[in-house]
């Protein structure tokens, strides 16, 4: 760890931040080792990672060697997390966090607040005023609503169903205000993007972390002072932050979700984007292709972007690593190596870059830039990239995302373990519908 990321994490005022936020949920570590290569913690001895209190943030730092990076908790609230089986059993889960995510480009930090500001004004029509907070989460902004705002009786059935319809309600009520700011984004990196992200496997960025690349605070924002927000409040070592973050009026989100609930049906949860259609369009290239020209290659792009999705919650981060994946093992196949055998793909020195570095998917291992894309043979494999090979050839966007929603649904009726083994994801996952993209739909329906 650098020694201004170490002095960071010893504060004291982070320490106590970070333990309030993720009391009672499930802890990620994103962490670095002497390489380069990520790594992710979220279990210690057999149990998963929590952290309860500031103490345990010290000890999680002696125990990993001083090698933090990043924070997560899950958005999940759980009645006890001592062992494996605690994760498994959604019943364990007593309360989720709403939360809506604003994406886009540092170049655009007064569209990524203008947004943030057409979601509070949503909230506040329907009495919810003290219970939202704010995450600058280094490229946007987390619009968090307070679980404690919503009243225990909402919370007996399907925590992650409620939590997703209340998100939605909003979405679809901002829907048209927020769809034209995204037509405003221009910026070549990152283009804006709204997102109702609630699933059983979220996690966010614990308040006063460092963000996962970028040397930028994820500080906490009083709505009422979003206006002022600068990207200096980010800095290392001179962030800005609000301290009530977690204040909360018991029962003050129960208005809003009641309507959320009498208007929003919802069976099965499902991503929810907000972004430039038109400019969508053309990521694809209009190409409208059948389903039976989706190949092999399509649909191991799709897994394994859905497989990263559920693994990591980035979406333009998957679709890299889905595309990556597709292309390393159609080179695999034709040089007879097996996936049993297959490891990264040898790079040339005239590959080899300072800023690439290697990334652990459970057991397998893929190159990325240090602030890019998945690459193979010093390509970078962009999000766009995928929507032209891999979402045209499933005959556009809306037909994909049927494939999409049911792939992820199809994934998450396997153990994580199975998602964290390159053979057994190979094999278990990927063969049974390798040929035969349909069936997907069908499993992911079940």
């Amino acid at each position: 760890m650098e020694k201004s990321f170490l002095k960071h994490y010893l504060r004291e005022d982070v320490q106590t931040e970070i333990s309030r936020f993720c009391k009672g949920r499930w802890v990620a570590v994103e962490s670095s080792s002497i390489s380069g290569r990520r790594v992710f913690y979220r279990y210690i001895d057999g149990k998963p990672v929590t952290i309860k209190e500031p103490s345990d943030l010290k000890k999680l730092i002696n125990k990993l060697g001083g090698m933090f990076r990043t924070v997560y908790g899950s958005a999940n609230i759980y009645s006890k997390l001592e062992d494996i089986r605690d994760l498994e059993d959604t019943r364990n889960i007593v309360k989720v966090t709403p939360c809506i995510d604003v994406d886009g480009s540092l170049s655009e930090v007064d569209l990524i607040l203008k947004t943030a500001e057409i979601i509070l004004e949503e909230f506040w029509k329907n009495g919810l005023e003290k219970s939202v907070y704010l995450v600058w989460s280094g490229r946007g902004i987390h619009v968090h609503v307070n679980e404690n705002a919503v009243s225990g009786r909402f919370w007996v059935k399907d925590p992650v169903k409620i939590a997703h319809t209340l998100i939605e309600y909003v979405l679809q009520k901002k829907k048209e205000e927020l769809r034209e700011l995204c037509r405003r984004s221009t910026a070549s990196d990152r283009r804006l993007k709204i997102e109702n992200l609630i699933d059983v496997q979220r996690v966010f960025t614990a308040p006063l972390s460092l963000h996962r690349e970028l040397d930028l605070v994820a500080v906490t924002v009083n709505p009422d002072e979003l206006s002022n927000f600068s990207i200096d409040w980010s800095k290392i070592g001179n962030f800005k932050y609000w301290r009530d973050w977690d204040r909360f009026i018991e029962g003050e989100a129960d208005k809003l979700l009641e309507k959320a609930l009498s208007e929003i049906k919802i069976e099965n949860i499902t991503k929810t984007v907000i972004e430039d259609m038109e400019s969508e369009k053309e990521d694809v290239g209009g190409l409208e292709v059948s389903r039976q020209s989706i190949g092999r290659f399509q649909v191991m792009a799709l897994l394994q972007a859905a497989r990263y999705y559920l693994l990591f919650g980035d979406l333009d981060l998957a679709k890299s690593f889905g595309l990556n994946r597709a292309i390393f093992y159609a080179w695999a196949k034709k040089r007879g190596i097996t996936h049993r055998t297959v490891k990264p793909l040898p790079r040339t020195s005239s590959m080899k870059s300072s800023r690439e570095v290697e990334v652990s998917v459970g057991d397998e291992v893929a190159f990325r830039r240090e602030d890019g894309w998945f690459t193979i043979g010093g390509e970078e494999q962009r999000p766009v990239d995928f929507d032209r090979q891999i979402i045209s050839r499933f005959g556009g966007r809306k037909e994909f995302e049927k494939y999409w929603n049911a792939a992820l649904k199809y994934l998450e009726n396997f153990p994580r373990s199975i998602l964290e083994s390159q053979k057994d994801f190979y094999e278990k996952v990927y063969l049974p519908v390798r040929d035969n993209p349909e069936s997907i739909l069908k499993k992911g329906a079940t």
